[in-house]
């Protein structure tokens, strides 16, 4: 059974005024205040994974070059992009008018339940690692479908089962009650991401 908590997600529009000339700097110039936060973006080519620390925005598009696991962060390919971490989430996608964007922010609120949920990842091994901007490749399959998330995952999370999967994205799911009473996630955002070994526990977790 989820655990309810009591959260709720305020809604803000965003400018979108040079997006599509320079994604990476807009989302700079847009980032968590304050905190260090994730990045998540689909592409027609590809998923790109970035972290955001100081103002400024790493993606995984710049690193393991030797395997180019991410294709770079491009207007003309983007399908959506989310900058995200416990209390908030940047998010831009696109529709049939071009760029949207808007910033969700939660707050507490006793009247208000949502649930958290984690999301199995590709990966089960370990490719390659880089340890001065904290990103770890990893890989799965025989096709060796790779992306590079910003995590310093230990090999030993994978432990000795074959096609163990330890990587969890952390979504948020905000509930709406209708007049009979019946539930229903009415927004969902993404809040965290981290490891899980093996044996169950809960490993590092970066939001």
């Amino acid at each position: 059974m989820k655990q309810v908590d009591h959260w709720k997600c305020n809604t803000a529009p965003l400018c979108i005024d040079g997006f599509a000339s320079d994604p990476v700097g807009w989302f700079s110039g847009h980032c968590v205040q304050g905190q260090k936060a994730l990045f998540l973006a689909h592409a027609d080519d590809g998923v790109i994974w970035g972290r955001q620390e100081d103002n400024l925005l790493t993606t995984s598009s710049r690193l393991f070059q030797h395997y180019k696991p991410s294709p770079p962060l491009r207007a003309n390919t983007l399908q959506n992009a989310r900058l995200f971490c416990e209390t908030e989430e940047v998010r831009v996608w696109r529709s049939e008018g071009g760029f949207q964007a808007c910033r969700l922010t939660d707050r507490l609120d006793e009247n208000a339940d949502s649930f958290d949920e984690e999301q199995i990842l590709w990966g089960t091994r370990i490719e390659d690692v880089d340890r001065e901007h904290g990103f770890t490749l990893v890989a799965d399959g025989r096709q060796r479908f790779r992306h590079g998330v910003p995590l310093n995952i230990p090999p030993a999370c994978f432990g000795d089962k074959q096609g163990y999967r330890p990587l969890r994205l952390i979504l948020r799911h905000y509930l709406t009650y209708s007049k009979d009473g019946c539930a229903r996630v009415y927004l969902s955002r993404l809040v965290g991401l981290r490891w899980n070994p093996l044996d169950g526990q809960k490993g590092d977790m970066r939001k």
